[in-house]
């Protein structure tokens, strides 16, 4: 019953991260006005990273719900910490303003959240 618990916990957190990502990453991947306007204007990043980090956040999210290779999962949660901790700051130094950055601090949450359930369900089930 309590690894029942635990997968409905993960599978949950998974998805509303999932929304997070996509919505960050589909506008990067598709070069829509707002992202890149964003992105470089506001941020002042190069326009040629918007589209590699949302393929990149794409592709880790993929990995995230294949079963398998545990390995790999884990430098995808690496990947998205380095990814969101760089968003936090971006947006705070950006933006001259933490309360703006709160938003990433939820999904830096959602994420810690998901890698400790991760390994609660791998603990359980060896």
């Amino acid at each position: 019953m309590e690894n029942k618990k635990i997968k409905l916990a993960y599978w949950s957190v998974l998805i509303f991260l999932t929304i997070g990502i996509l919505s960050s990453a589909v506008p990067s991947v598709l070069k829509l006005t707002y992202a890149v306007d964003y992105f470089c204007n506001v941020l002042k990043l190069p326009e040629y990273l918007l589209v590699f980090t949302g393929l990149l956040k794409i592709a880790g999210l993929v990995v995230l719900y294949i079963p398998k290779y545990p390995k790999l999962k884990e430098w995808v949660f690496a990947g998205f910490t380095f990814d969101l901790i760089g968003a936090w700051y971006c947006n705070t130094v950006a933006l001259q303003s933490f309360t703006a950055s709160i938003p990433v601090l939820i999904f830096i949450l959602l994420l810690v959240s998901l890698y400790y359930l991760y390994n609660k369900l791998n603990t359980t089930k060896n």
